[in-house]
């Protein structure tokens, strides 16, 4: 899930709709810059475990389908679709500020870290009302100690793609994550338009420079205006590398496990999970989605094909074909065509309910095999994961959904999602460096996970 040049202050304080706001009015796709090889993997000595959180407002407004408007949003705060308990997710993990250690949602899809500090303001998302800190719903806040360093004449200022906003002020702060300790430009976040979880208090983002969102002078309302340029800035993980306390990849593994470790996230090597160590590599392409007043980058492929029972499904892959690899997205975006043959070979049949934006499917249904084809190799997915329990019906009957979406009928301007479907069976090793994406199959593992 990189965000974003801001223009004004925020979306509500502007008059415009949530829905304006997650709109794309544009999206581009272009090829990652290679700095060296790609050298062998070993294994990380600097590992997050990561943790589920649940939004309360029913979808992660982080995630590619989200953004990409294929996620079915919730009609009201008291309406859930079937599908809000899972786009709704997102992944944390700890970091320390200083001597104080929070949990901070976990982005690879946005550029800054930051933090919400103590006695900040509270504003209404949805009309720009004063509110109380309770209303934004944070974990423990930052106290600033002597560690931090403002940085004079800059501010910070993001808006996300439901209308959530956050400004504050840039600085320098000695910042631990897994293990490494560095100098690192940080925003303290003071003013906050924000629906939280409860228990995150800021945001760590894994992504491309190009889009922080530090800005000049101290005037929020006049970012990205000769007034208020773009200060681009070293992300955390840049840091880290630039400093010589990693190499320049990362590693991801999400687990399916609910009682356990919901995965794992390693710098310079790979995470303490059984699989299959033999990696296929592919180019990394740079999707781009911009909209007003967000812009996102994800790491995203090419795929060869999908297979359903080992057989190519036609227009599901190729060079003109791109899949964003987003594990804030639950499901799998596929083409209209090859999501709808896969889901007809569930027995009994998955149905597409438009209402929804999903395939409801039988819990007991007998699962079709479903097999990813990426640079020659063939990647399966454990059948634990094509159908999700998705709550109960108005008769208390379990209600299950496909593991499969329709991502839309045009990939001349469609882009699609390999999202947790398909990620909990492969160990991703995001290859800044070498500008690819090198995936090996996660062992088929015993799981409690009803979904």
């Amino acid at each position: 899930m990189l965000t974003s040049a801001i223009f004004l202050l925020a979306t509500g304080l502007l008059g415009i709709s949530p829905s304006e706001a997650k709109s794309p009015k544009s999206i581009s796709v272009s090829a990652a810059t290679a700095s060296r090889e790609a050298g062998p993997l070993t294994a990380s000595s600097n590992t997050l475990t990561l943790t589920r959180k649940q939004s309360p407002k029913g979808y992660n407004a982080r995630s590619a389908a989200y953004l990409l408007g294929l996620a079915k949003i919730p009609p009201s705060d008291h309406t859930t679709t079937l599908l809000s308990l899972f786009i709704g997710e997102e992944f944390a993990t700890q970091i320390t500020f200083g001597t104080e250690t929070f949990e901070s949602i976990v982005d690879t899809g946005s550029s800054d870290t930051w933090i919400v500090e103590t006695g900040f303001s509270c504003i209404n998302v949805s009309n720009s009302a004063p509110e109380t800190e309770a209303f934004c719903d944070f974990g423990p806040t930052y106290n600033v100690t002597d560690t931090f360093t403002q940085i004079p004449d800059e501010n910070f200022n993001i808006t996300y793609g439901d209308g959530e906003f956050l400004t504050g002020i840039i600085g320098t702060e000695e910042v631990t994550l897994a293990g490494i300790t560095v100098k690192q430009t940080v925003a303290l976040v003071n003013l906050a338009a924000w629906e939280g979880d409860g228990t995150t208090s800021g945001l760590i983002g894994l992504a491309y420079p190009a889009l922080t969102s530090a800005y000049a002078g101290t005037n929020p309302h006049a970012d990205n205006s000769a007034a208020g340029e773009q200060i681009v800035y070293s992300p955390i993980f840049d840091t880290i590398v630039t400093d010589g306390k990693s190499s320049d990849l990362f590693s991801l593994a999400i687990l399916r496990d609910v009682s356990g470790p919901s995965g794992y996230l390693s710098f310079g090597g790979l995470p303490p999970v059984t699989f299959t160590e033999n990696f296929t590599s592919t180019p990394i392409l740079i999707t781009t989605i911009t909209g007003y007043p967000v812009t996102y980058d994800f790491y995203t492929i090419n795929i060869d094909s999908v297979l359903l029972h080992g057989k190519p499904l036609p227009g599901s892959g190729g060079p003109g074909i791109q899949y964003i690899v987003d594990s804030g997205t639950t499901l799998n975006y596929f083409p209209t065509s090859a999501a709808d043959a896969f889901n007809a070979a569930f027995d009994p049949p998955a149905v597409y309910n438009a209402d929804e934006g999903v395939y409801i499917v039988a819990c007991n249904a007998s699962k079709p095999a479903l097999d990813i084809v990426i640079a020659g190799t063939k990647f399966d997915t454990n059948p634990l994961d094509l159908i999700l329990l998705a709550g109960t019906d108005a008769n208390g009957n379990d209600q299950c959904i496909s593991g499969v979406a329709d991502g839309g009928s045009d990939p001349g301007s469609d882009v699609y999602i390999l999202g947790d479907t398909f990620q909990k069976n492969v160990v991703i090793v995001f290859d800044v460096g070498a500008a690819v994406l090198r995936f090996a199959p996660h062992e088929h593992y015993v799981s409690n996970d009803p979904f």
